[in-house]
């Protein structure tokens, strides 16, 4: 009899971790890669969709943008393009390429990192897309043919 009552218990546990492990996987799905995910330049921009730890609608909360700063209530000023130019050029450059193959500019001002450049763009080549006004300076976005690829904090 507590031999039955043994075997019985130890089927009942492995049911138990079999059907356990299956509901965990029922879930929040991985990544799909023949599904496109893509953010229009502008929306990147403005903040939206670019979250912290989870999905994020287009609008939704207070996106963070990086070097600190949030979307919410920031204004969009204009700069002038040569003054942004001259301020690439003061700057040095740390450049590296990462495990996936693409190479990241790293922006230094000063021995303080301001921003980056996704790419391997000339600085003077790269225009102005957006610039936005935040507690610690102008936040520049630069674009190449109108695709962003980075940005500068101009204090």
């Amino acid at each position: 009899m507590k031999k039955w009552l043994g075997i019985g218990l130890m089927v009942l546990g492995l049911f138990g971790l079999v059907f356990g492990s299956v509901a965990a996987y029922q879930g929040v799905p991985g990544p799909n890669p023949e599904v496109e995910r893509s953010t229009t330049p502008m929306a990147y921009a403005k903040g939206c969709g670019q979250g912290r730890g989870g999905m994020m609608a287009a609008g939704e909360g207070t996106p963070y943008m990086g070097l600190g700063v949030k979307s919410a209530n920031l204004t969009e000023v204009s700069v002038d393009p040569a003054e942004v130019q001259d301020y690439l050029a003061q700057l040095s450059v740390e450049k590296f390429t990462n495990p996936r193959g693409i190479t990241v500019q790293k922006l230094v001002y000063d021995g303080d990192y301001v921003g980056k450049v996704v790419g391997d763009y000339d600085l003077s080549g790269l225009d102005v897309y957006a610039a936005y006004e935040t507690l610690n300076g102008v936040k520049v976005f630069l674009a190449y043919e109108g695709e962003i690829v980075g940005f500068v904090l101009m204090k």
